[in-house]
């Protein structure tokens, strides 16, 4: 953790050499999270609509894997589909699941592009899967 505004507010992370602004949801209503290394924490995508995929696969065709800020915590991520329920895609620094599930198999190694309208940052307990990080 660099910094922090507290719960529920933008924070600053440190993940791999790059500097991610997230929303910090591991501080509690009383404590800002102090700077230093933090553990037993994942990420998490919140979006606030829907996607459709056949347009996220056209979105990414220069097979990019980054993170792209856009402000805030608000990010487009490309990368690349590695299983499908749920939705996991290795976007470079890390991946993650995406909220809009798919039970189409053929998307699995496609590349694409999708909208974070919020990168999380919360206590590993409630992730719903063992984040990866790379």
């Amino acid at each position: 953790m660099e910094k922090t505004a507290g719960l529920a507010r933008e924070a600053d992370v440190w993940l791999g050499g790059t500097l991610l602004t997230v929303c910090d949801g591991i501080s509690t209503g009383v404590r800002k999270t102090p700077p230093g290394p933090i553990e037993q924490v994942a990420f998490r995508i919140h979006r606030d609509e829907d996607l459709d995929w056949s347009d996220a696969v056209a979105a990414n065709p220069s097979h990019r894997t980054i993170l792209e800020s856009e402000n805030s915590w608000r990010y487009i991520g490309f990368g690349r589909i590695e299983q499908v329920m749920p939705v996991r895609i290795d976007f470079g620094i890390l991946t993650l699941e995406d909220p809009t599930w798919s039970t189409d198999e053929n998307l699995v190694g496609a590349y694409v592009a999708v909208p974070i309208d919020r990168l999380e940052l919360i206590p590993e307990a409630d992730a719903d899967w063992p984040e990866e990080m790379k």
